[in-house]
């Protein structure tokens, strides 16, 4: 039994990554065990055997079954809340990108109109006229662009833009 208790890297991981975290567990576990014996264990399994074992008068094979236990029965409970947190950043995810495009027809009519204020009031001639026809132009089309293809393309488009052009978005990072 030994031997798979030492050799199981979760439960070893679990105790020594989790240890702040578990400091009140263990008490919650085992009474016995002080707040100078939770210190003096600081995340070593072999260290919380040996007092589990000293402190309740176990065997040393009952100490690291009951040991094994309350950190399975730990690492089980946290997985589960992190399982129902990925599930739950998923659903904000989806309703963020259902709002976001429910609004993008909006904002595109809006760049579009935007667009056309500008090529209404800027000159027609000069370097101002041509900076404004080019912004009018980008408007108009990032706002085609939204309401053709709304957000969910936006991510995809964009990965497809970095693979093209790589060194270029890597200058900017």
């Amino acid at each position: 039994m030994a031997n798979n208790i030492e050799t199981n890297p979760m439960n070893q991981g679990i105790l020594a990554g989790k240890w702040k975290q578990m400091r009140g567990e263990l008490k919650t576990w085992w009474g016995n065990l002080t707040d100078d014996d939770v210190d003096r264990i600081g995340g070593q399994k072999d260290k919380l055997i040996g007092l589990i074992q000293e402190r309740y008068g176990y065997t040393r094979e009952r100490a690291e079954q009951e040991v094994e236990r309350r950190l399975q029965e730990y690492g089980d409970k946290t997985g589960r809340v992190v399982a129902r947190m990925s599930v739950k950043a998923r659903e904000l995810g989806a309703t963020a990108v259902k709002k976001a495009n429910e609004a993008a027809p909006v904002i595109g009519e809006k760049m579009n109109s935007l667009a056309s204020v500008i090529r209404g009031k800027a000159p027609h001639e000069g370097k101002i006229g041509t900076t404004a026809t080019r912004v009018a132009g980008g408007l108009e089309s990032a706002s085609h662009y939204l309401q053709e293809k709304k957000f969910d393309h936006l991510g995809e488009d964009f990965r497809g833009l970095v693979r093209r052009y790589p060194l270029y978005w890597s200058a900017l990072v």
